[in-house]
């Protein structure tokens, strides 16, 4: 019944899930962009030292803000998420 009172997008939608071509919804995102060193450490349980070491190493790029480090919170994500 309800799929009879869909409007067109709605269709459309449906349609697209049952072919398999819907993309998957990007999560919202939540919390600011860039974090500070410590948060990062805190989020993934490591010491502060371990997210200096990797900036080093490449694996998080450094932002320089008024004279401040903070690392990309995506990057932070992938990392924990890997």
């Amino acid at each position: 019944m309800r799929i009879l009172q869909a409007s067109p997008e709605q269709l459309t939608a449906i349609d697209r899930v049952l072919a398999g071509t819907l993309e998957p919804a990007q999560p919202e995102r939540r919390g600011p962009l860039l974090m500070r060193v410590c948060d990062a450490a805190s989020l993934l349980g490591v010491h502060r030292a371990t997210i200096r070491r990797l900036m080093l190493a490449g694996r998080l790029k450094p932002v320089a803000l008024l004279g401040a480090v903070r690392v990309r919170r995506e990057d932070v994500e992938g990392i924990a998420n890997a």
